[in-house]
């Protein structure tokens, strides 16, 4: 009995002495105070340094990865920017934590951190959409849980301004699984085909974890161009419970980051003219969720974009948040640039911003133009694929517009509110996309509910059981700019308006199924056609079963239309 006693006493203080040695028990709890104090190992107190920057950087310094710091509560200024690279650390608030930033205009990141690029080449083999594995001309550094940004000298969407950027190329950044030899295992399949002749490069990056809570960041000026906290190469990250205030090319920027969580902050006056970000997700950053946020007076509350141009940020998920829009060119308030594959927008409350400019266009313009007018949206979507869903949106010039395309995008709104707008729910943009689906929306007042202004379409439009109410002109307005559009305009609402319920021109092009059917139109201007319906210029359109409404709802049996519009029914 003695010697089992004494082998059960061995082996509990082995396990004990190998947990002790654990990466998890090897990490630190370091503090950092405002309190007067001795040096001691994992203390830092502010009065025993220069400044307070300077104690920061010190703890910074003194950490090790996985290790968690403490910022217990008070005011700490920062008169030089706070760096860290190749560390996976928890920086958490404890009450009150403010960091005042005071540096220099020339000093852009306030606070920086990030993992570090390892290698780049190229591909020694072709790769192929719907692959897990790419073959690199040398993987000897690459390791398990790094990423891979790949791209191909492709543009992405080659159209000029305002659709924007003709120099963007085309690829994304992926997770990496396993490594075996020059063989790269990737986390999820390729999106796309990588094909050597289309000169296909890749970087590396080590990333680092960083969760980072409860702190708030006092910066100088709303119009600055600092950059308020900057992730980098960061992946399984997280930005939670914090304030930002003043920062202003970008309160929290993502550069090319890999599942990233940003919930439950608040983050306020980001107006430096062409940037201006509450939450910037750039370059090539992907696995996005922004949630429970309040976002304020930001040029863009949100955005996608790029500081590279190499590849395309994606799977940002949008929800929860409150995000109120600025009064400055340019300020739509999810901003998402043509270097974008998909965002999913959902059950927020957005504000679009009107002023007196807003107000005096709008007595003699229609919808936007190419130009940076006051005309501000809730949703500038520059993605490849977009769900803009179940959000309210209150206020502003316009809802939703399309800036660019590529070719095979699908897009859908449903669901949303649009209240006491001046303009339009959604304006068509420049190219050709694929399906868009405009389905069970709201919109109380404006200018029209659909319209096309520029040169640009859809393949594939259904506009369907949504209601238009007290516009000025029509619900949908289309003059049709390419060849073959199918377009279902079936089961909607049209009340009060200024012009007719629907407007379709075909402009004598090649149409394909045109369908006008089952729809509701109640007090709209029948001045041009009795039906509240002009179709003109389109071949064989199939238009039934819609009911006007004066006094009583009685069956359409005319519309006003061209030789070639087709029979009514």
């Amino acid at each position: 009995m003695k010697n089992f006693k004494n082998f059960m006493t061995i082996f509990i203080l082995t396990l004990f002495s190998l947990a002790l040695i654990s990466p998890a028990a090897l990490a630190a709890n370091i503090v950092i105070d405002k309190e007067a104090g001795s040096a001691e190992p994992g203390f830092f107190h502010t009065p025993n340094y220069a400044n307070d920057a300077t104690c920061i950087q010190a703890a910074l310094d003194y950490s090790k990865s996985g290790d968690t710091i403490t910022i217990r509560k008070g005011d700490y200024y920062i008169t030089k920017g706070v760096y860290q690279k190749n560390k996976n650390l928890n920086i958490i608030g404890e009450g009150k934590v403010t960091l005042h930033i005071q540096t220099s205009n020339t000093e852009y990141n306030d606070i920086y951190f990030g993992g570090s690029q390892i290698t780049s080449g190229s591909l020694s083999a072709n790769a192929k959409e719907g692959s897990s594995q790419v073959v690199l001309t040398d993987a000897s550094k690459v390791r398990k849980n790094d990423l891979i940004k790949i791209w191909k000298n492709v543009p992405w969407c080659p159209l000029n301004y305002p659709d924007n950027y003709p120099d963007q190329m085309t690829g994304e950044i992926y997770a990496v699984k396993s490594v075996n030899g020059n063989v790269v295992t990737l986390n999820q399949p390729l999106l796309r085909d990588y094909k050597l002749s289309e000169t296909i490069k890749f970087e590396v990056y080590r990333p680092v974890q960083m969760h980072i809570k409860n702190i708030r960041l006092e910066d100088t000026g709303a119009s600055m161009s600092h950059h308020g906290l900057v992730m980098q190469y960061c992946k399984d990250s997280s930005v939670t419970n914090s304030w930002f205030n003043e920062c202003g090319f970008g309160a929290i920027c993502l550069y090319s980051c890999f599942n990233v969580i940003v919930n439950n902050n608040e983050i306020y006056n980001s107006v430096r003219p062409n940037s201006g970000y509450g939450i910037n997700v750039a370059s090539g950053t992907a696995f996005v969720n922004i949630d429970h946020n309040h976002i304020e007076n930001c040029r863009h509350a949100i955005t996608g974009n790029s500081a590279e141009l190499k590849s395309l940020s994606r799977n940002v998920s949008i929800a929860d948040n409150t995000l109120i829009g600025a009064n400055i060119t340019g300020s739509n308030v999810v901003d998402a640039h043509a270097d974008t594959i998909n965002f999913v927008v959902t059950r927020n409350k957005i504000y679009p911003q009107i002023t007196s400019e807003t107000l005096y266009y709008c007595t003699f313009l229609e919808y936007r133009s190419p130009q940076e007018l006051p005309f501000y949206f809730a949703f500038s979507d520059g993605t490849q694929q977009s769900t803009f869903s179940n959000n309210e949106v209150f206020g502003g010039y316009g809802g939703i517009f399309s800036r660019g395309a590529v070719g095979n995008g699908v897009h859908v709104y449903e669901n949303n509110t649009f209240n006491d707008m001046l303009g339009n729910m959604y304006e068509g943009g420049n190219g050709t996309d694929e399906t868009l689906i405009i389905r069970n929306n709201t919109q109380n007042s404006g200018t029209r509910g659909v319209i096309f202004p520029f040169n640009g379409g859809f393949k594939n439009i259904a506009i369907s059981k949504n209601t238009f109410s007290n516009l000025s002109h029509q619900g949908v307005y289309q003059k049709f700019l390419i060849n073959g559009i199918n377009l279902d305009i079936s089961e909607n609402t049209f009340e009060n308006l200024g012009r007719e319920g629907i407007y379709i021109d075909g402009n004598s092009l090649k149409n394909g199924a045109v369908k006008i059917q089952n729809n509701i139109l109640t007090d709209v201007n029948t001045s041009n056609s009795s039906s509240g319906i002009t179709v003109k210029n389109v071949k064989n359109p199939d238009i039934s079963g819609n009911k006007i409404f004066k006094n009583t709802i009685v069956p359409v049996a005319a519309f006003f239309g061209s030789p070639n519009s087709g029979k009514a029914h």
